[in-house]
């Protein structure tokens, strides 16, 4: 655990986006390479909650990666999967 508030301890000026799926639906392998490369670092704040939503008032963004409700395993699978196929990495 660490202590609040949480953007104390994040990069300097970071995109930061919100994962759930009441967020605005994305295709991840058309988003990922859509992200700011070089200008920012980006922050994905995924919840790990078995109900209930995000609630993160620092997020640029909120994003839906499907239309159902993903676990939190299965939502950073994608996310990882997604920007390992837009690195190349096999």
């Amino acid at each position: 655990m660490i202590k609040n508030p949480v953007t104390d301890h994040l990069p300097p000026n970071p995109k930061i986006v919100a994962m759930s799926f009441t967020g605005k639906l994305v295709d991840l392998p058309r988003y990922v390479p859509a992200l700011p490369q070089k200008e920012a670092p980006v922050v994905f704040v995924c919840g790990a909650m078995a109900h209930g939503k995000v609630e993160s008032q620092y997020a640029e963004e909120l994003i839906a990666i499907s239309e159902y409700p993903l676990s939190a395993a299965a939502a950073l699978g994608r996310l990882c999967n997604s920007w390992e196929n837009h690195l190349g990495i096999i």
